[in-house]
C-alpha cells in the first residue's frame, strides 16, 4: 500500500514537472512566433517599398533590369542612361530599354554609408524625406547604399564626372549622407563649381565645405544628455553600446549620454553604474550585428552587473544604427532589460523613451528649397533647441515572466522633464560654442 502511494506521488510530481516544461515551451514558441511574424512583416514591407521604387524609376526612364541589380551607379550621357553594377565576378553594363524615353526632370541622388539602407532608423528616415518630396514634385530619385566604403567612393567619382560636365543640362542634387566620405568630398567638391545646375548637400558635419556645397549638422549631444539624465529615473544601470570609437557622430552622442548620466537631476537612491561597449573598432563598422554577437555583448555585461538578476534595472542604449534592432529583440526575449530607442518610429514595449533626429523633416525642407530654386543655406546646425532633435518619453509597459505585461513607474513629472531639457539645451549650446 505504501509503495502504491509513493508511486502515485512520484507520478503526480512527474506530471507537474511535465506540465511546467510544456508550459514553458508553449510560452517560448509564442514569443518565437511573434518574432518570426515581425521579421516576415519587415521583409514584406521592404519588398513592397523596393517594388514601388522600381516602378517609379521605370516610369521616369530607367530600365527595370538595371534596377534589379543590387548596386547601381547612374550616369547619364546625353540622351542615354547607363547603369553600372559592380559584383565580385565581373562588371556588367546595363543598357536601358529602347522604348524608355530619357527624362530631363530634376534628379536627386543619395549616397549612404555602406549597407545603411534598411536600418529602420536614421538612413531610412533620409530615404523617406527624399521620397516624400518626390511623390509631390516632378522629381527623379536614386538611392545608393554601397557594400563598402571603397564602393561608395567609386559611386561618388562617377557621379562627379557626370555633374562636372559642362554639357550636362539636368538639374542635379547630390546628397552625401555619411561622414565616411568626408576627406574625399573636401578634396573634390570644387570640381562642381563649373556647373551651375549641380548642387551638393552633405551631412553630418559641423565644418562647412570650402567651395561648392551646403552642409547640415544635427548634433545629438543635447538629446542624448537628456536621455542620460533621465535614465536613473527608470534604471540605475546603463549599458552604452557604440558602433565604433572613430565615427564622430557616435562619439558625440555617447558623450552626451555619459554627461547626462553623471548628473544628479534625478533623485534615485540606487548606486548608478555605466558600462560601455563597441561593436566595431574602425570608422564605418558596427552598424550591423548578428544576434549571436549581440547576445555575447549582453552576456559579458551580465557578469559585471550588480542589478541584472533583479530584473529591468539595466537600460540598453544602442548608438549603433541598424544594429540597435538586434538588442531590442534580445531585450524582449531575455525579459531582463529596458531599452532606449534611437531614431526608431515604433519602439519596443520595454522602451521608456527615444532620442530622435528628425532628419526626414530636415531633408524634405532642403530638397523642397532646392527644387523651388531657392538657395540651401551654406551651413545649418539643427540641435535640441531647434526641435529637429528631441527626446520622446513613451513610458511603455515591459514584458515580465511568462509573457505578463507589467507597468512601469508613474511618468516623470513635467517639471522634471523641463528641468532636464533646459540643462541639456544649455550644455549643448555651450559645447558648440567652445568648438567654434
Amino acid at each position: 500500500m505504501v509503495e502504491t502511494t509513493t508511486l502515485f506521488i512520484l507520478m503526480a510530481a512527474a506530471l507537474v514537472v511535465l506540465a511546467v516544461v510544456v508550459g514553458a515551451l508553449v510560452v517560448r514558441l509564442v514569443h518565437k512566433n511573434e518574432e518570426l511574424k515581425e521579421k516576415n512583416d519587415v521583409i514584406v514591407r521592404e519588398i513592397r517599398r523596393n517594388q514601388a521604387l522600381i516602378d517609379r524609376a521605370v516610369q521616369q526612364g530607367v530600365s527595370r533590369a538595371a534596377l534589379l541589380s543590387m548596386a547601381v551607379v547612374l550616369t547619364i550621357c546625353g540622351s542615354m542612361t547607363v547603369l553600372t553594377s559592380c559584383s565580385n565576378d565581373d562588371d556588367t553594363i546595363y543598357m536601358p530599354d529602347p522604348t524608355d524615353a530619357p527624362s530631363t526632370s530634376p534628379m536627386v541622388t543619395v549616397v549612404y554609408s555602406p549597407d545603411a539602407l534598411g536600418d529602420r532608423s536614421y538612413n531610412d528616415l533620409i530615404y523617406s524625406g527624399v521620397e516624400n518630396v518626390s511623390n509631390q514634385k516632378s522629381l527623379r530619385t536614386l538611392h545608393l547604399s554601397p557594400a563598402t566604403k571603397e564602393e561608395g567612393l567609386d559611386y561618388l567619382e562617377q557621379l562627379f564626372r557626370q555633374m562636372e560636365t559642362p554639357t550636362d543640362t539636368v538639374r542635379r542634387l547630390l546628397i552625401v549622407a555619411s561622414s565616411d566620405y568626408d576627406t574625399w568630398l573636401r578634396q573634390n567638391n570644387k570640381r562642381l563649381e563649373g556647373n551651375p545646375r549641380a548642387d551638393l548637400l552633405y551631412f553630418e558635419t559641423s565644418t562647412p565645405l570650402d567651395g561648392k556645397g551646403s552642409t547640415l549638422f544635427m548634433p545629438y549631444y543635447g538629446a542624448m544628455f537628456e536621455a542620460g539624465a533621465l535614465t536613473p529615473y527608470y534604471a540605475p544601470e546603463a549599458l552604452l553600446i557604440g558602433a565604433n570609437p572613430e565615427d564622430a557622430p557616435v562619439g558625440e552622442a555617447m558623450q552626451g549620454f555619459k554627461d547626462g548620466f553623471a548628473t544628479d537631476l534625478v533623485n534615485n537612491q540606487d548606486k548608478k553604474y555605466l558600462a560601455t561597449a563597441y561593436i566595431g573598432q574602425h570608422a564605418g563598422e558596427g552598424y550591423g550585428i548578428s544576434d549571436t554577437l549581440a547576445m555575447k555583448i549582453l552576456r559579458e555585461h551580465e557578469h559585471q552587473s550588480d542589478y541584472f538578476w533583479t530584473g529591468f534595472k539595466t537600460m540598453i542604449v544602442p548608438v549603433c544604427g541598424g544594429a540597435g534592432s538586434a538588442f531590442g529583440r534580445l531585450a524582449i526575449i531575455l525579459q531582463q532589460y529596458l531599452v532606449m530607442g534611437i531614431d526608431v518610429q515604433n519602439p519596443a514595449v520595454n522602451s521608456q523613451f527615444s532620442a530622435v533626429k528628425h532628419i526626414d523633416r530636415a531633408v524634405e525642407e532642403s530638397v523642397r528649397q532646392w527644387y523651388d530654386g531657392e538657395d540651401i543655406p551654406k551651413h545649418q546646425t539643427l540641435g535640441l533647441a531647434s526641435g529637429f532633435t528631441e527626446l520622446i518619453v513613451h513610458n511603455h509597459y515591459y514584458i515580465a515572466s511568462l509573457g505578463k505585461m507589467q507597468s512601469t513607474k508613474a511618468p516623470p513629472s513635467e517639471d522634471l522633464l523641463r528641468q532636464i531639457y533646459e540643462e541639456a539645451v544649455r550644455k549643448e549650446e555651450l559645447k558648440m560654442k567652445n568648438e567654434e
